[in-house]
């Protein structure tokens, strides 16, 4: 494992586990025997230096972009279009063949999120990039989409999807019981600390290779990488906390603004009109 990337590259980013869990996703038979499969994850994006989780080409005719997530991003699609974008043009070898008549064939791409968190989501969901657009009057289509399949992954959600890969079963108890074991020991006075993190990640281990779950995957782990993979909760673990609690404080601030609106004699269809001002005004635009 390399303990630099996220636990879910390290699971997924063979071409075994990533075939098993597209296999698992769209309920189709892939067999790895006789199925090229080839990881292409991208080492970087357009602007940044960060990874993206997983991506591969099957058959050499789809391609498959997968990104696990904490929390629910709903810019994961604007994200998405940069990866494949990038795919795309690390595919053509020719640069001038773009500029020729004849059409650059490109694989089929297929976006997928793997939402494993304490947010309340569905089993399945979709996003797309044209949700995204700004409102135009008269405008109605769409000239450009983009649709990602989001799919609930937490333990105990789309269990036959999980029971059809070992490696995404394996994640997702893994990830339930170190919620679990943190909550036991913050419960029993520990401190909510990195120590506490790397406790809890060890009893999860533990409770994943009793049930023979991703055994040899865990059997590898040295100690170092547990150190890693717990300073990687907590920045995750943190960073859900502040996004949860920078929305309660947003609901209640707009909650006392519209009370003391509505005590100055403010009727809704002021405050509709209001709204509507604030929104224009705050618009962005490209």
């Amino acid at each position: 494992m390399a303990y630099k990337d996220s636990l879910f590259r390290s699971i997924f980013g063979n071409e075994k586990s990533a075939l098993s869990l597209y296999n698992a996703l769209h309920g189709t038979s892939y067999d790895a025997a006789d199925t090229e499969v080839e990881i292409n994850t991208l080492s970087e994006t357009l602007w940044t230096p960060r990874k993206n989780d997983l991506s591969f080409l099957v058959n050499r005719s789809l391609v498959v972009v997968a990104e696990h997530q904490s929390t629910i991003n709903y810019n994961m699609p604007y994200r998405m279009l940069q990866y494949v974008c990038r795919l795309f043009e690390n595919g053509i070898r020719d640069r001038k063949a773009v500029y020729k008549q004849a059409m650059v064939r490109h694989a089929r791409p297929r976006f997928i999120v793997l939402l494993n968190g304490r947010a309340r989501f569905p089993d399945h969901g979709k996003m797309r990039l044209s949700d995204s657009f700004e409102r135009v009057p008269g405008f109605e289509g769409v000239a450009l989409e983009l649709e990602i399949d989001v799919y609930n992954v937490n333990d105990g959600r789309n269990s036959s999807i999980l029971e059809a890969c070992e490696e995404l079963k394996g994640y997702s108890r893994f990830v339930s019981r170190v919620w679990f074991h943190e909550r036991e020991l913050l419960s029993g006075g520990e401190a909510s600390c990195r120590e506490t993190s790397i406790k809890a990640i060890r009893l999860a281990i533990r409770d994943c290779m009793d049930a023979s779950l991703l055994r040899d995957f865990w059997k590898n782990m040295s100690q170092e990488e547990i150190n890693m993979l717990a300073s990687e909760w907590d920045m995750e673990t943190a960073l859900e906390v502040r996004e949860e609690e920078g929305f309660e404080r947003g609901v209640e601030k707009e909650r006392r603004e519209l009370l003391a609106l509505l005590d100055k004699g403010y009727t809704l269809e002021d405050l509709r009109r209001e709204l509507t001002r604030t929104e224009t005004a705050s618009g962005t635009g490209l």
